[in-house]
């Protein structure tokens, strides 16, 4: 996701380079890509998250693992 967001960044750098984008439309799509840098952020901290509850879930006591196999 790192690269299309990098490739948003060369496209609308290469547009306000050729003047195509007005200053109103430049401020909101610097916008919008802060906003998406942040929910990418976002949402590596929460599969951060939610594989670290998954290894703490799978683990199993000794003893009870000892109970189950007998």
């Amino acid at each position: 996701m790192n690269e299309t967001l990098e490739q948003y960044k060369e496209q609308i750098a290469a547009l306000e380079s050729e003047g195509s984008l007005h200053s109103e439309m430049q401020i909101l799509l610097n916008h919008l890509i802060e906003d998406l840098e942040k929910c990418l952020q976002q949402n590596l901290s929460l599969r951060k998250a939610v594989l670290k509850s998954n290894s703490k879930e799978s683990r199993m006591s000794s003893k009870l693992r000892d109970a189950l196999y007998e």
